[in-house]
């Protein structure tokens, strides 16, 4: 291991390029992979077996015993009503600040729904049930609100539907159990209030794989009006896609990997006169050849090493910013694929080293000697 340091100072090495160049090169193939395992297990693998992958929307009130009797079941229908939140307690909603926060706000038109019971992954925070209270109009308020905060049972809620001002009383807040694809909505109010109002309605179901295109032929053909939005077809579009791409900028990066490699022997080829006599020494000095092959691998190794561990290291910071900062998303190390790629990376630069070292290897020390008193 001595000998291997030493080696990697010897004049001419081109220990620093090499090790600036593969980690540059290594990094930018680490980092599309492992943003492409992030992208995948946010949104291909994680999607859960038991949730909704076929989406209708635009249903009329009138169709939902129609569209019944197509798909079979009785799903869960979800009447939405659209509507702008003027004021909350009487004080009025600043539009001009709302539109400067940063992510949801309450400046934009909201989704209200009617029904009278909680969703599966819903439960009551606060309010003994939905509309318990005896208010002329009650609403829920489901917590991830934007601005609801601090909202307190008996507020109220000044909405404009359809041009109207309706102001309704907090009864209750609802909390969602688990972050699912389930539709959720943040108000929910009577239908007695809001049931006559324009609206239309949607509704989510699971469906086994290769059943959606002939539910949806049957659904537009009797139903024309509604539309559908096959997502497990989306993410599967979405999952090849992001392959291609992926495949395309590896083969790029690659291209930087190689490059590199290039150097690797080239600097192996540039130091041939001084590994010779390194290893003409070690012989006259009584070690063997297997001894001078462990040197020159150990000295391969430790460049490696190092460029595939500084790569690494590099490309799990760029995944981060890019999937905390960048995309939003939540972050994933993949110890065991990254382990593996520094360990093939390493392996590759060994093999490729040994590889351009093997005419010193086979240099005989008497042609060597033979050569040097002749050169003198």
């Amino acid at each position: 291991l001595r000998q291997a340091l030493r080696s990697l100072g010897r004049p001419g090495s081109a220990a620093a390029t090499i090790l600036t160049t593969l980690s540059a090169a290594m990094a930018a193939v680490f980092a599309l992979y492992l943003v492409e395992r992030n992208l995948d297990a946010t949104f291909v693998r994680s999607y859960p077996a038991d949730v909704p992958n076929l989406f209708f929307l635009d249903i009329q009130p009138h169709q939902r015993e129609t569209f019944s009797r197509i798909v079979g079941q009785s799903p869960r229908f979800y009447p939405v009503v659209r509507a702008r939140l003027l004021a909350l307690n009487g004080q009025a909603v600043d539009r001009d600040r709302e539109h400067r926060r940063r992510g949801d706000n309450l400046a934009r038109d909201f989704n209200l729904t009617y029904r009278d019971d909680l969703l599966e992954d819903e439960v009551l925070r606060q309010g003994k049930s939905l509309f318990g209270t005896a208010v002329p109009v009650p609403v829920s308020v489901l917590d991830e609100a934007p601005g609801m905060e601090n909202l307190r049972l008996g507020d109220t809620l000044t909405f404009r539907i359809q041009g109207l001002p309706v102001e309704a009383t907090v009864t209750s807040i609802r909390s969602r159990t688990r972050e699912t694809l389930q539709p959720f909505f943040y108000f929910v109010l009577p239908e007695t209030v809001i049931g006559r109002a324009p609206q239309t309605i949607f509704t989510a179901l699971k469906i086994p794989p290769g059943q959606g295109v002939a539910l949806q032929s049957r659904v537009a053909a009797a139903l024309p009006n509604v539309s559908a939005i096959d997502l497990g077809e989306t993410l599967r579009s979405f999952a090849g896609l992001l392959s291609r791409l992926s495949a395309i900028l590896r083969l790029f990066g690659g291209f930087s990997v190689m490059a590199g490699l290039l150097i690797v022997v080239s600097a192996v080829l540039a130091t041939g006169g001084a590994r010779i006599r390194e290893a003409v020494y070690y012989r006259i000095l009584g070690a063997r050849g297997r001894f001078v092959l462990a040197v020159f691998g150990l000295e391969n190794l430790l460049l490696g090493l190092a460029s595939a561990l500084a790569a690494m290291a590099l490309a799990q910071t760029v995944t981060w910013l890019i999937s905390r900062h960048l995309l939003d998303l939540p972050y994933q190390v993949f110890w065991a694929e990254s382990a593996l790629m520094v360990t093939a990376a390493t392996a590759m630069v060994v093999a490729v080293g040994l590889g351009a070292s093997l005419p010193v290897l086979h240099q005989r020390p008497s042609d060597f000697l033979q050569a040097q008193a002749v050169g003198e």
